[in-house]
């Protein structure tokens, strides 16, 4: 088992590549991912492209089938998929959020949610794979809602989490979250 100052040190290094990979140009990230898969590029790609939903693989297929047929670059001629999965519901938001880890108990803020997922902010020193519960009350119901999840991405303003064992009735309560931030 890894001990507590190894497992920050990881964090932080997870951390700090993060925050470079996110401040290069579009140009400078294509060319260090030509660099570093150089000739398995196409594996990446293919590996990339199972990770997706069907649907999202569905629309890949179409849009990879109309470039080949117009002999076109993935540019404005083609309708770009939003390959994110976070991304399309997500609503950046301020609420209030106990959660806990271990023997971390604490009050932090969602900064976004969707229906898969929400960023905190935190410094708590957290590690991707780790469970965290998470419980915050939503405006006209009567009860808190109560979610476990996993953290998925860390870096310094917070960590991401991705809900687990969610119910129907729990993704019907965020989608109603987000719907509510989409009139206001």
């Amino acid at each position: 088992m890894a001990l507590p100052e190894d497992r920050l040190d990881r964090v932080r290094l997870i951390s700090r590549l993060y925050e470079l990979v996110n401040s290069l140009t579009e140009d400078q990230q294509i060319s260090l991912v030509k660099k570093l898969f150089h000739d398995d590029l196409p594996d990446h790609i293919f590996k990339m492209i199972l990770d997706m939903s069907e649907a999202q693989q569905l629309l890949v297929i179409n849009q990879l089938e109309e470039m080949l047929l117009d002999q076109s670059l993935w540019d404005e001629k083609v309708t770009v998929v939003d390959i994110d999965p976070r991304r399309g519901s997500r609503r950046p938001c301020v609420i209030l959020v106990d959660f806990s880890s271990d023997d971390l108990s604490t009050q932090e803020y969602i900064r976004d949610i969707s229906v898969g997922g929400a960023f905190i902010k935190t410094d708590q020193p957290l590690v991707i794979g780790q469970e965290v519960a998470l419980s915050f009350s939503i405006p006209n119901i009567e009860h808190s809602l109560d979610l476990t999840g996993k953290v998925v991405r860390c870096n310094g303003e917070g960590i991401g989490v991705k809900f687990t064992n969610l119910t129907t009735r729990q993704q019907d309560i965020i989608m109603s979250i987000i719907e509510s931030m989409d009139e206001s």
